[in-house]
């Protein structure tokens, strides 16, 4: 592992569009390369056009993602792919929703189990599409783990999945479902 990482990383939201990152702990001398794409109109909209010329090529009904990091990139994908609407899963369960469905998911960066949800109200019009997964960093498929589990249990499928980033390492793939990025980050992990 190595152990002098450098205080900042250079990703590449376009190929004229480098955003320089900051080297963080996040808790018990974990680091990761800091990406927070929310507030970032313009990041929004250089990664959201980048992603829709990579997604043309896919066949999807529309999105899904999960509150809040990547709904900004969320509805810049679906005006500049002109998609009306998309599923924004919470991360709480809200009294308004009509039959709530939830799972459990772990991410590096926030601390314990969080929680997805999603009502009736919401996933009906998603039932039997095929959605893309739209995440603004990939990472170790926690959360695709959860999103996979929540798309069977509501009945829709996901049939690719994109990010602005990866981190740990560039992929094509999870679990034989394509997937798009835009750049990748590395994962310098436990330096305690």
């Amino acid at each position: 592992m190595q152990k002098n990482w450098p205080q900042t990383h250079t990703v590449y939201l376009a190929p004229d569009f480098p955003v320089s990152l900051s080297l963080m702990d996040i808790g018990d001398g974990f680091h990761i390369y800091s990406f927070d794409m929310t507030g970032e109109a313009q990041w929004n909209r250089v990664a959201a056009s980048q992603l829709a010329k990579k997604l043309a090529p896919y066949d999807f009904d529309g999105f899904v993602t999960v509150q809040t990091k990547s709904c900004g990139l969320t509805q810049a994908v679906c005006t500049e792919m002109g998609f009306e609407r998309y599923l924004e899963l919470r991360k709480s369960r809200k009294s308004f929703m009509v039959d709530p469905k939830g799972v459990a998911v772990q991410s590096i960066t926030t601390r314990g189990k969080q929680e997805l949800w999603i009502g009736r109200e919401k996933y009906e019009a998603f039932v039997g599409k095929k959605l893309c997964f739209l995440d603004d960093v990939v990472s170790t498929g926690g959360t695709i783990e959860a999103v996979l589990a929540l798309a069977k249990e509501i009945g829709f499928t996901i049939t690719v999945i994109a990010c602005a980033l990866t981190e740990g390492g560039t992929r094509e793939s999870y679990r034989d479902i394509p997937l798009v990025s835009l750049d990748d980050i590395p994962l310098p992990g436990n330096q305690a």
